[in-house]
């Protein structure tokens, strides 16, 4: 291979100097075999260098010196299998540090769901912690609260003592309280609660004839006194039926009537079955309920009534229109749990020869019917005095049993 040497040397262009073939075959013979002779140096000079197949070759004839690589290592097996062992060295490596990741991340989630755990273990630590010192505040807070009832009903103990006292030794300082009724409330409450049964049944009565005879009352004595059930009131002195024939004012319009006389048709129609049979029928009781929200809804839809009320200005006629119409139905309610007509509004057939014949059946009809006493009419306030008197001497009876007039020292109870 040394036998090319350099061929650009003088010596070799001499040797290769000749003469030009005369003729075009003679030239295309030459120029091919010069074409051979170059390549045959060309390749006799890269095989006498130390180039191997991951070598570029720059060669100073190629315009910028632009680098290539040997065209016949293009397929060259040390090639491929250099480039093969090279790129599974890059693999093992790779999976390597793949696997030295895999553990470092194992180890972040190892020590993250530790802490989660810590944390969870905190959390329901807190959980329970706070779940536990809310209970206890609820409990103190109920003992507060039980206190502060036991302080309030005390109370209530007290000023019932004073009132009672100054009833009992001093009744002329109360005379406003007299005949405003709320004297005569206080002591029928005080003997609802201890002495006065739910229905009086002189047979059975606790009282003898003789004290009966005391407190019987006579008729113009009842005509000065008026009772109330909520909204409405009615004269002692008179009988009451099953019957509604107060209704409010706005309730009396022209316009409600339809609708106002379909229900009075149909409790009268209740009222009626349940003095026959005892109770009232469902029917009965679903066709009262649907004939007053009849009502209650052309009441409340009236233009006439909202005109009227702005105009005038009458909203309590409004209010104790629309109170009436409620408790017409609760009266319903308590139909419905009860099927009997007659404790419903304290209008159950009061009679006064029966139910105001003496004090006890009378404070009696009023307890177990919700009746209470209404404001003296003027010229009545003797009537009023009068009953005082005998409800303070039927009260003395009882009075000293009675533990709503007997408050308790609390001073010992623990401050909140």
């Amino acid at each position: 291979m040394t036998q090319f040497g350099n061929p650009w040397s003088p010596a070799k262009t001499k040797q290769l100097s000749y003469q030009r073939p005369a003729g075009s075959r003679s030239m295309q013979r030459f120029l091919i075999s010069m074409l051979v002779f170059s390549a045959g140096i060309t390749g006799a000079g890269v095989l006498n260098s130390r180039a191997n197949a991951q070598d570029v070759i720059v060669q100073p004839g190629y315009p910028a010196r632009i680098p290539y690589r040997i065209r016949w290592a293009a397929y060259d097996p040390y090639f491929a299998v250099t480039s093969r062992i090279y790129a599974q060295a890059d693999l093992i490596r790779a999976q390597g540090d793949a696997a030295v990741s895999f553990g470092y991340a194992r180890n972040l989630h190892a020590d993250a769901y530790s802490k989660e755990l810590d944390n969870w273990i905190k959390e329901l630590r807190v959980y329970w912690d706070r779940k536990t010192l809310a209970e206890q505040k609820k409990l103190e807070l109920e003992h507060v609260r039980q206190i502060k009832r036991m302080r309030y009903l005390n109370d209530q103990k007290w000023q019932n003592n004073r009132f009672w006292d100054r009833l009992k030794n001093h009744p002329e300082l109360s005379s406003s309280r007299i005949k405003n009724g709320s004297a005569l409330n206080f002591m029928l409450a005080r003997l609802a609660a201890t002495s006065l049964p739910y229905r009086y049944d002189p047979a059975n009565s606790r009282f003898s004839d003789g004290a009966i005879d005391q407190l019987s009352l006579d008729k113009s004595l009842l005509a000065n006194v008026t009772l109330k059930q909520g909204p409405f009131k009615f004269s002692a002195g008179h009988n009451v039926d099953e019957t509604i024939h107060l209704w409010p004012y706005i309730l009396r319009w022209d316009e409600f009537d339809d609708a106002r006389q379909a229900f009075e048709r149909l409790r009268g129609r209740v009222v009626n079955e349940s003095t026959e049979r005892g109770q009232a029928s469902v029917a009965g009781i679903q066709g009262l309920h649907q004939s007053l929200v009849a009502l209650t809804n052309v009441f409340h839809s009236s233009k006439n009534v909202a005109d009227w009320v702005k105009q005038h200005r009458r909203y309590t006629q409004f209010h104790a229109a629309d109170r009436f119409l409620q408790e017409l139905d609760r009266e319903i309610v308590q139909l419905e749990k009860t099927g009997d007509i007659r404790p419903l509004r304290g209008q159950s057939g009061y009679s006064p020869d029966t139910d105001g014949s003496d004090l006890v059946s009378l404070l009696c009809f009023m307890n177990r019917n919700g009746v209470e006493f209404a404001p003296a009419s003027p010229g009545g306030e003797f009537a009023y005095h009068n009953l005082f008197v005998l409800m303070r001497g039927l009260y003395l009876t009882v009075a000293e049993e009675d533990e709503a007039l007997r408050p308790e020292n609390l001073g010992e109870l623990a401050t909140p």
